[in-house]
């Protein structure tokens, strides 16, 4: 079956008097568009408005008419194509749904014998046929030798990268798991930079923390230790005023700070022994010590012994 078209004529170009009519509204609409009316001469700008719009519809409906005619013949030809293409179209429809149950058919024989070279050949059980499926290995441009070829391509890679995840010092399950989901092993070894960055600053956020509560105990420790320092003080000035208070009942303050001091000089006096002791020392030492004795009142005098 062919399409056979009869030659016809083309009709024939329409002419009328273009060059004239462009020429002379060419000119005129120079003068309209700097022309400007006065309040007298409103009504022939309605008249010019008129007239120019009676030409443009004028113009307008030739045109339609004739492209009524020019059309007519090209409808009727483009109808009865449509009505043939219509008659086509039904057996092409069925055709159609036979050749596309036929490719889904040979889809699904080639998508299980892919299943099946895979799960021979995987050894990963958490890996799916699913995580590394090309849909272009269904195209029947595809052979399936080529098919396991590339099977065995990425698994084998998979099996490279799982075994340089496993030697990494830190957050090896977690980087392991982010490899399981995307397979890419760029964005496993990024989650685990980013997980070490992340401990590493919780460890200093935690130190400085540590740091602080230990600066706030130190310095509660020395508060409270002021505050015993100063309340022992209080308390020592307390009892000496007590004291005071006790001994000017009984006596004026001048015998009762003679009597003191006497038992002072007496405790003192009483407490004295002598003490032996030999020191190595240079003159100059020997005289500061001597000095020394002399301004505490110290009684001193030399030991000799045998060396």
């Amino acid at each position: 079956m062919e399409m056979k078209v009869n030659e016809v004529q083309i009709p024939e170009r329409i002419s009328f008097n273009y060059e004239e009519l462009k020429q002379e509204l060419t000119e005129k609409v120079g003068v309209y568009e700097t022309m400007v009316y006065t309040d007298d001469q409103i009504k022939l700008a309605k008249a010019d408005k008129a007239n120019l719009n009676r030409l443009k519809k004028a113009l307008n409906d030739e045109r339609i008419r004739r492209e009524k005619e020019y059309m007519e013949p090209f409808n009727v030809f483009k109808a009865q194509v449509n009505e043939i293409i219509a008659i086509i179209d039904k057996p092409v429809e069925v055709i159609d749904k036979q050749v596309k149950a036929y490719e889904e058919k040979q889809k699904q024989e080639k998508l299980d014998a892919i299943t099946a070279y895979f799960t021979e050949k995987n050894s990963n059980e958490w890996l799916h046929i699913a995580q590394i499926m090309d849909d272009k290995w269904l195209n029947a441009s595809v052979s399936l030798k080529s098919v396991q070829e590339s099977i065995d391509s990425k698994l084998s890679q998979i099996e490279t990268d799982m075994e340089s995840l496993s030697k990494s010092p830190c957050f090896t399950f977690e980087i392991t798991e982010m490899y399981k989901s995307t397979l890419d092993l760029n964005k496993a070894l990024a989650e685990g930079y980013r997980l070490s960055d992340m401990q590493k600053k919780k460890e200093q956020a935690e130190a400085e923390k540590a740091r602080r509560e230990e600066e706030a105990r130190l310095a509660l420790e020395a508060e409270e230790a002021r505050r015993a320092e100063e309340a022992s003080a209080n308390e020592q000035s307390h009892e000496a005023y007590s004291d005071m208070e006790t001994i000017s009942r009984s006596e004026s303050l001048e015998a009762a700070l003679a009597r003191n001091k006497q038992e002072k000089e007496k405790s003192q006096e009483e407490s004295k022994q002598w003490i032996c002791f030999k020191a190595y020392m240079t003159i100059n030492d020997a005289l500061a010590l001597k000095d020394l004795f002399n301004t505490r009142g110290i009684e001193f005098k030399q030991i000799k012994e045998a060396m």
